[in-house]
């Protein structure tokens, strides 16, 4: 439970970090005469990249993870998809409920980093059992008893 609880907070850190990460490149763009749209898509890609590297080395930096092969393909995947259903969140919330967008945009960032946070615990850096072996080799080879 005490593990957990320090591995939600480290997220929770990193978050703060990728959102810090994300701001700061925007600004300098914008501020070098960037289009809004560009500068946008590049400095959420800093903050991606950001969020990757400390949440594989710190956050989620268990010894044995499922191992690095596509663990970036998954990741990429889940910001994907956590970025279409806060956006999701935030047009009907502000559009449909007619909610303030400031509360439209706090409710679709919370439950993005809710939905960030179960897929790279249990999918993007899973870790295995401590009884299972080291997964790299066939896994379609079963031992004959």
């Amino acid at each position: 439970m005490i593990n957990r609880l320090a591995t939600m907070i480290k997220f929770g850190i990193v978050g703060v970090m990728n959102t810090a990460v994300d701001a700061l490149v925007f600004t300098m763009l914008a501020a070098l005469g960037t289009p809004a749209l560009i500068a946008q898509v590049i400095s959420y890609s800093c903050g991606v990249l950001n969020s990757y590297w400390w949440n594989g080395r710190w956050t989620f930096r268990d010894a044995r993870r499922q191992g690095p092969n596509n663990e970036l393909l998954r990741f990429v995947i889940t910001n994907l998809i956590v970025l279409a259903l806060s956006s999701l969140i935030l047009f009907l919330s502000n559009n449909i409920l007619d909610l303030n967008l400031v509360i439209s945009k706090a409710a679709a960032t919370l439950l993005g980093m809710i939905l960030n946070y179960i897929a790279s615990r249990y999918w993007v850096f899973r870790v295995v059992s401590a009884t299972a072996p080291y997964p790299n080799t066939d896994t379609n080879e079963r031992s004959v008893s």
